[in-house]
């Protein structure tokens, strides 16, 4: 590091001794106002982005890929002037490349944009991403590097040590990260959020101006004066060093949107749900860098170990309830702690913090193509997430002393081996994993769960068996799954019930359709559907009101829905996943369109776009029943939505709406948007007996509205329908302005 002291003045001249003080505090505050926006910016477009498709939570998996690749395009700007241009040629350069980014402020999907219909959208959203908020984010993302390379430049007596700033930037991302749906979400539409970033981006650049004016004052730096001098940098970093360092950055990154996925899929595509395993990821980084210690790396090195074999054995059973929910999370948070300790331990020092932090976010950035762009392309389950768990155990050699890294010996193949021989024997007796009991699965599954964790001290060993667990739970032989199809909006299983009376489509834990097998029952609608339900009840009074009816119906699922078909009758049916179609339609599994509506007009796209387009009183009757896994689109719920759905309808016509739901109230927020759009409403919940579970028909909420109040008397007089219930106490949804948090349904 170049010495800047002064012989007549001491270490630093008595003009800069004022700057010296608050250079800790003005940096220290830069870094943290750089990470705050960084991390507010992702649930704030993630959210601007979700109506224009569907509300699938790959949108966020999309949009981590999209912020992870900018980040590392961040890092490599940061890289690149940090070591070719002096420091107070990167000052200028950087406030004034800030200041170019302003022209694209404030942060807003252009007016008129449209996914493309029927194709994978993965890459049109990232193109969507990269003109909209590409150029602030690109730059805001080398913000932290480049103050701490500044620092470190700076002869500040605490320069050696500049990765203390990026303790400051994690807390940062974390108020970014958590402070957006606890706080900013809430109470302010998208608009006025953006408009307050935009805000809060120019204080960054003023932030960062006084920042590099203190830094050039403590240095007294000249404007030819080099960089620093490469005499006393430290050695460059060994090929070995860049993979570790890729490496161990590749699985966090992974694993998260594996985590984020399996949440996301089952409860909500929000960002409160988005933000937890994030905020996991980044509580990790701070512990990792902080300059102490939090966790005994030989305590972490077991805890990683117990965690990666109790979720290889909890995949054997269903673990969707908070219990499993609650092992993922924090398997992931131990796994990606381990990973970054590591990371922080062997950081190289100062003179190549860019470079380090370069190869950590292209490790980052490859976690986001495996996850967001590989795996959909090749697999037909979420299998990115048991692999990415079984590269963490291979990558715990990484974590040891380089003389215990490879050792090895032929017993570390003998459980593997085993494994394949069993795995083998299984699909040759073809023994059908839903046959296996539970006790069967606990009895085997806990010796060879000891076993394995027994082999933690012996890394290679360990990882070869937790593979081992892996391969024998996917080649379970399960001769009631028909298909497995994977598509941006989701994982799809077709399959049949142990008793081989019903054919199920499931998206993750979600089911989405179901229908009898026996021919003579086949066109009875099942599940959400059936006749004695509320769909069927509404369905039914009209059509004994009414000759003939048109039908617009958004989600097309199994295609249940269309029994209630009769020849006089109109269907157009609204599905944004070309896969649905294929599933309900092209393959053959179900056969409710060609047995009930072969004719029926299917139109694919987001539905709240493509009905759009419809003219005016096009419909008799509106069936909203459109998820994403557990969740209904957001953008289907808003004033403005419910406007665009009245448009469509006939004067006395009805919109059907299906919010059955596990974890959010939605019957206020629609009551409110609903009246807001003057729709009158009434709703029931259904709840099934024994005798109709067994039917394989399910409990259910709907709504009925209507701009004609008399259109909804019939039903209001069956006694089994009640008023809608709005909440006063809440703020009316619009498509600027949503709130999942407070719909949260607390049991």
């Amino acid at each position: 590091m170049q010495d800047f002291a002064s012989p007549s003045t001491g270490p630093f001249p008595r003009s800069t001794s004022s700057a010296m003080n608050l250079v800790i505090p003005i940096v220290t505050a830069a870094t943290f106002t750089a990470a705050t926006l960084l991390f507010w910016v992702q649930p704030m477009f993630g959210k601007m982005v979700l109506p224009l498709l569907g509300g699938t939570p790959a949108v966020w998996t999309t949009a981590l890929l999209f912020f992870q690749t900018a980040l590392l395009l961040g890092y490599l700007y940061a890289h690149a002037i940090g070591t070719h241009l002096t420091l107070r040629a990167q000052i200028a350069v950087h406030v004034a490349v800030l200041l170019g980014a302003t022209l694209v402020l404030p942060l807003a999907v252009p007016a008129g944009t449209l996914p493309p219909a029927g194709e994978m959208p993965t890459y049109w959203l990232i193109g969507l991403f990269s003109l909209t908020v590409g150029l602030p984010y690109t730059i805001i993302a080398a913000t932290s590097p480049l103050l701490q390379r500044w620092f470190s430049l700076s002869g500040h007596p605490s320069a050696s040590d500049p990765y203390q700033l990026y303790v400051a930037s994690n807390a940062g991302s974390l108020l970014g990260l958590l402070g957006y749906p606890l706080l900013i979400e809430p109470f302010a539409g998208v608009t006025s959020q953006s408009t307050l970033w935009s805000e809060g981006f120019l204080v960054l650049i003023v932030l960062i101006a006084v920042s590099g004016i203190a830094l050039l004052r403590v240095a007294g730096q000249a404007p030819t004066q080099a960089a620093e001098p490469e005499a006393t940098a430290q050695a460059k970093p060994t090929s070995f060093e860049r993979f570790r360092w890729v490496a161990l950055a590749f699985v966090p990154s992974s694993l998260l949107l594996g985590v984020t996925t399996h949440i996301t899929t089952d409860i909500a595509a929000m960002p409160l749900l988005w933000a937890a395993p994030l905020a996991l990821y980044l509580v990790t980084f701070i512990f990792a860098f902080a300059q102490r210690q939090v966790i005994a790396r030989p305590l972490l090195f077991k805890a990683e170990a117990l965690a990666l074999v109790m979720l290889a054995a909890m995949m054997w059973f269903d673990g969707s309830n908070l219990a499993g929910l609650s092992l993922h999370l924090i398997a992931f948070f131990v796994i990606a702690l381990a990973r970054h300790t590591e990371l922080a331990r062997t950081k190289p020092d100062a003179t190549h913090l860019t470079e380090f932090y370069l190869w950590m976010s292209l490790g980052g950035a490859l976690g986001g193509v495996f996850n967001a762009v590989m795996a959909p392309e090749f697999f037909s389950g979420i299998l990115e997430y048991p692999i990415t768990l079984v590269a963490a155990g291979f990558t715990r050699v990484l974590l040891l002393p380089p003389a215990d890294r490879l050792r090895f010996n032929r017993l570390d193949l003998a459980l593997p081996l085993g494994a394949v021989i069993g795995a083998v024997l299984l699909r040759l007796l073809e023994v059908n994993a839903s046959d296996i009991p539970v006790f069967a699965m606990v009895a085997v599954l806990s010796p060879l769960c000891l076993l394995v964790y027994h082999f933690q001290e012996r890394t290679l060993r360990f990882a070869f068996a937790l593979a081992a667990m892996f391969v024998l739970l996917h080649a379970r032989h399960d001769a009631n799954i028909l298909t497995e199809a994977r598509s941006f909006f989701g994982a799809y299983r077709v399959y049949t019930t142990s008793d081989q009376q019903h054919l199920i489509l499931s998206h993750g834990t979600t089911i989405h359709g179901a229908q009898a097998t026996a021919p003579a029952k086949r066109r009875e609608p099942l599940t959400y559907y059936a006749v004695e339900g509320p769909l069927g009840q509404a369905i039914n009074a009209l059509q004994s009101a009414h000759p003939s009816l048109r039908f617009g119906v958004i989600g097309l699922g199994a295609g249940a829905t269309v029994c209630y078909s009769r020849p006089s009758d109109l269907w157009t049916l609204y599905e944004i996943d070309p896969l649905v179609v294929k599933l309900a339609k092209d393959d053959g599994a179900f056969t409710f369109l060609k047995d009930c509506a072969p004719k029926a007009r299917i139109v694919i796209g987001d539905a709240r776009l493509s009905l759009a387009r419809e003219a005016d009183g096009s419909f008799d009757v509106l069936v909203l029943d459109a998820f994403s896994s557990d969740s209904i689109p957001t953008h289907l719920m808003t004033r403005e939505a419910m406007s665009m759905l009245r448009s469509k309808l006939t004067p006395s016509g009805m919109i059907i709406f299906n919010i059955s739901n596990r974890y959010l109230k939605l019957e206020p927020i629609v009551a409110q948007t609903a009246r807001a759009a003057g729709l009158t409403g009434i709703a029931q919940v259904f709840i099934a007996n024994a005798a109709q579970a067994k039917r394989l028909i399910s409990s259910s909420h709907w709504i009925a509205l209507s701009p004609d109040p008399n259109a909804l008397t019939p039903l209001s007089h069956t006694g089994l329908w009640r008023p809608l219930a709005p909440d006063q106490k809440s703020a009316l949804w619009t498509d600027d302005y949503s709130n999942l948090l407070g719909a949260i349904n607390i049991k």
